[in-house]
């Protein structure tokens, strides 16, 4: 089974150009019987690896594919 790192990762390689809202991420994830906060905490990772830029906007908290990512 693909872990949820690498689902995430494939999911943001197939829209490139789109801000994702880190509760669609969340759904995915528990789709697959994985918890939101597993999500959460991903999209975390990969931000800081510098696969993912983040955006605050409010209390929504958006993700895209960074530039760099798309090397990776």
């Amino acid at each position: 089974m693909e872990s949820l790192k690498n689902r995430i990762k494939n999911y943001f390689q197939n829209n490139p150009e789109k801000w994702i809202n880190g509760g669609t991420i969340e759904r995915l994830s528990m789709d697959i019987g994985k918890k939101a906060s597993n999500a959460s905490r991903r999209l975390r990772e990969l931000e800081n690896e510098g696969f993912l830029e983040r955006q605050i906007i409010g209390n929504s908290v958006s993700y895209k594919l960074a530039v760099k990512g798309n090397e990776c």
